[in-house]
């Protein structure tokens, strides 16, 4: 995904690719300069930032905050962290500009979808039903005065996993930034890459978009400056049963797998909300992501619906 620049500043140009494991995902830094051991430094710190934010924000990882709201937060309000507080904003607010397409109260859904493969069965209507009771950001309540959160439904799971790798890659930025770093890139696995800058030998960063069918191939690119690219599709992980696929990309509106799409791409300034926007859009679809763009300056997006048998792919883009 990532296009280092051929040269970055005047001086000695200097150009670095680290990466680290983590979000079950691998994380990269292509970072541009001069110095270096300066850019390894700060690299270190920001992989520091990022296994920070994973501990805060894994629902694998017992001690988390995340695991404590979705252990406590139905019987007392939970105070959490200024950033997370945050973050649990830009969820609910995204959510609703979605009518729901995008919610992290989907956990109970997702937990059901995803089962091991072993034993896998597609849910049942009255299952459904029940889950949704479940899942929906009206059942969550932000005080942006002690900054806690409540959940009024008993068996509600939080999971930011749809936001979460976004929202490492803007902290990340923002860190990187604050150092000095002026031209590079911060990747999250196929999730989210965000341009920092530009080369010194163009006006932005070149950025791949892995064919969904063909792995090995670029399907399209798009050139990002100071912006995110976040990508979410079914066919990065599934259950599968008598030879159906069912996606673990839930709409939450529905409680079934959104199909409409082979992937989902959007285009904004902040990592987080493309991450989140990605998402939604996968279960909006063509009409729905097109009239949101349409009300939503800087959002663009790129959308690949599900062809037909034997027809080729088709790339749609949509304000950009």
């Amino acid at each position: 995904m990532l296009r280092a620049c051929a040269e970055c500043r005047v001086g000695t140009p200097t150009v670095i690719s680290v990466k680290r494991q983590a979000m079950n995902c691998e994380f990269e830094l292509v970072l541009c300069g001069t110095d270096r051991q300066y850019l390894l430094d700060a690299g270190n710190e920001a992989f520091e930032e990022l296994a920070r934010i994973e501990e805060q924000l894994s629902i694998f990882i017992p001690t988390s905050e995340i695991s404590d709201i979705n252990a406590n937060a139905s019987n007392r309000p939970v105070r959490v962290d200024a950033r997370l507080f945050d973050l649990l904003l830009m969820a609910k607010r995204v959510s609703a500009e979605t009518s729901g397409a995008f919610d992290i109260s989907a956990g109970p859904l997702a937990l059901r979808w995803t089962a091991g493969s072993e034993g896998f069965s597609v849910p049942t209507s009255e299952e459904i039903n029940e889950l949704i009771s479940k899942v929906g950001m009206e059942h969550v309540s932000l005080d942006e005065r002690d900054h806690t959160i409540e959940l009024d439904q008993p068996g509600m799971i939080l999971n930011l996993g749809a936001i979460g790798k976004g929202h490492a890659v803007r902290e990340m930025a923002s860190l990187l930034r604050d150092r000095g770093i002026d031209a590079g890139l911060v990747s999250g696995g196929a999730s989210t890459v965000y341009a920092i800058g530009h080369p010194s030998d163009d006006d932005g960063w070149t950025v791949g978009i892995r064919n969904p069918v063909e792995r090995e191939e670029r399907l399209t690119t798009v050139k990002l400056r100071d912006q995110a690219l976040s990508t979410s599709g079914g066919h990065e992980r599934f259950a599968e049963l008598d030879g159906v696929r069912y996606s673990h990309v839930i709409d939450p509106r529905t409680g079934y797998p959104a199909d409409n799409l082979l992937i989902a791409c959007a285009i904004t300034s902040d990592p987080a909300e493309s991450d989140a926007l990605s998402t939604a859009f996968l279960a909006l679809g063509v009409e729905e992501t097109r009239e949101f763009c349409s009300t939503h300056d800087n959002v663009g997006a790129v959308l690949v619906p599900k062809p037909a048998p034997g027809a080729e792919l088709e790339i749609m883009r949509i304000g950009i």
